[in-house]
């Protein structure tokens, strides 16, 4: 387990197409921090990545969790509760538990969104692999 990660060396999922061709939702969301993988004891941390047009279509809540989005590439939304607010690069994003939260992008390049969140919002250790169990590890 170790305490430096790479991002482009981390564990990364693609998300499956989704049933409804209409909705735009293709994304990859890679895991840098976890407690099965490194030595964090109560956090994650990752990417999402989104390409140009696509969203996270479920608006997430972690009702025990605070979550931290920054924006490392890309323009888009942030869906706070029913608000939403442009993102842009070096945009930070602070998600209170209970809020309910997603990402849209509405650029024409990639947007990637480094997220920091605590306690761990997957639930127990390894709970992220429910999470991720229909989607393709690429990484």
């Amino acid at each position: 387990m170790s305490v430096i990660v790479k991002a482009d060396e981390s564990i990364q999922w693609e998300s499956p197409p989704p049933e409804d061709s209409s909705v735009q939702d293709h994304r990859f969301m890679s895991l840098m921090f976890e407690r099965d993988i490194t030595p964090t004891k109560s956090m994650s941390a990752g990417i999402v990545t989104l390409p140009p047009g696509q969203e996270q279509t479920r608006l997430s809540i972690h009702p025990d969790g605070e979550e931290i989005y920054f924006v490392l590439e890309g323009k888009g939304e942030f869906i706070l509760d029913d608000e939403t607010h442009p993102i842009e690069p070096h945009t930070a994003i602070y998600i209170t538990p209970g809020t309910r939260h997603r990402a849209r992008n509405t650029g024409d390049e990639t947007m990637r969104l480094y997220f920091v969140n605590c306690p761990s919002v997957f639930g127990p250790v390894e709970g992220y692999k429910e999470f991720m169990k229909t989607w393709t590890q690429v990484r």
